[in-house]
This record gives structure tokens, sequence and C-alpha cells, in this order.
């Protein structure tokens, strides 16, 4: 794997002789390191790496992906180099859900063995929002509204140095998301579960019901407590359905 690819993965876990690798995707304006306390959860045979974007921590000074496009590109094809073909589930919340389909869209036509996708505090693809677009607003408005997201942390939010210097990455992640034209592909044959809070406001059961579309194979939805950023307050609940639906699917979709 190049280091110009390399550096879109970090690892969660040390070691590399497990039997299960788990690929995390961020939420719009997240980074790797929001996953890095599931390294205390996840069981040891589970290799973890969770997403890296350009623009951010490690990779602060490269320029920010123009399109999901090339996002996905990017990370399918660091995952394809990967060694060993292990079993492989990917997860991703809010917009890491819609990149991670998308990723397991392109795996699939690679004849990449994919196991499991599970997409987390997102409405299908095709589904409308019910969030309204705001990466289009001026930067004073577009912080004022993300401001009430939950998402960015108050230290941040009080700093304005830092909040005007992280803005221009947040902005281009909810862009990200915003123009997402949804385009048809073949279902996917992997096992998908779908994620929501139970107070999360931009989600509701029909949106995350219709997820079952996108496979031929086995379906699940699945609520936490919490709102849209339960993953935050329920990371060990979480970790450990994921564990479990990698460890007995069979018995996790019954």
């Amino acid at each position: 794997m190049s280091s110009s690819l390399s550096s879109w993965l970090v690892p969660i876990t040390l070691g590399h002789h497990q039997d299960v690798r788990l690929i995390c995707f961020p939420y719009a304006g997240g980074s790797a390191s929001i996953y890095k306390s599931w390294a205390r959860f996840l069981p040891p045979h589970i290799e973890a790496f969770a997403v890296q974007l350009p623009g951010r921590e490690t990779r602060f000074s490269e320029p920010l992906v123009e399109t999901l496009g090339q996002y996905i590109e990017n990370v399918t094809q660091t995952i394809l180099d990967l060694k060993g073909r292990k079993k492989t589930i990917l997860f991703g919340h809010s917009l890491g859900a819609l990149a991670a389909y998308e990723t397991a869209v392109r795996l699939s036509k690679a004849n990449f063995p994919l196991s499991a996708l599970a997409v987390s505090g997102r409405q299908s693809p095709g589904s409308p929002s019910k969030r309204q677009p705001i990466s289009h607003l001026p930067d004073s408005l577009f912080i004022e509204q993300m401001a009430t997201f939950e998402g960015t942390p108050k230290e941040v939010l009080g700093n304005t140095d830092l909040i005007n210097l992280l803005t221009p990455m947040i902005k281009r992640d909810f862009a990200l998301s915003e123009n997402y034209i949804p385009v048809a592909h073949l279902p996917l044959d992997c096992p998908v579960y779908a994620l929501g809070a139970r107070d999360d406001i931009w989600l509701d059961e029909h949106s995350l019901e219709k997820w079952r579309k996108i496979t031929s194979g086995a379906f699940q939805a699945h609520w936490f407590e919490g709102g849209h950023f339960y993953l935050k307050n329920q990371a060990p609940e979480l970790v450990s359905y994921l564990s479990n639906v990698v460890l007995m699917p069979e018995k996790a979709l019954k």
C-alpha cells in the first residue's frame, strides 16, 4: 500500500493477526480520532481502522477532497490494497454511513467479499433529508447552525480562531453529504444493519427501514438510546452490537 493511500486508514487496534477487520467512517467534520476509544471495547480478534480524510489531524495540511467520488475511490483502493482478505465489516455514521455504503458498492464491483455493512444515523439513499442544507451559508451563519447540532465540542465552538480554521473542512464535509445524488446500484449481497437513535430528530423508522432495499441479503434495523450523536455516549453498547453482528450474524438477524 502506497504511503499516500495508507494515510486514508488509521489503526484503532494494534496487531495484524486478527480474524476480522472493522473499518469505520466518520461523520461530517469528524476525524479518525472519534473512534479511538473503541479500542477499549473491541474484542481481541477484531482489527479495526478508522478513515482519515484530508484536511484534519495528521492530514491537516493536505487539500480537501473535491467530491464524494474522490473520497470513495481512495478509500476503496486502500481497502483493496490491505494485506489479507479478512472477514470485513464497514461501519459509518451520518456522512460516514453514506460513504460506507458507496464504498461497499465499489468493493462489490471489484468482487471483494464484504461480510457486512452497518449504516448509522442517516436516512436511506433516496429518502429526503429532514435537515435543511447549510453548506452554502456564509461562514458566520454556518457556524451558528452547526452549533445547534451538538456534534462539535463547546471548547472548539468557543475558540474563534480554531473554529474559523476548521470551518472550510467542516463545510466541505457537509457539502459532500448535502450534494449527494443517489444512483441506482445493483443490490449488495452482504447483510446490512441500519442503526439509529430514538431521539434523532433527523431520522425516523421509515427512512431507516428503507435501507433494506440496498441488499439482497439479510437486513436488520436496530435502535439505540440518545440523539443523532448517540455513538459518543453509547460507544460500549454500539461496539458490543457490532461485535456480535460480526461474531454471530445468524443469531443477530433472527
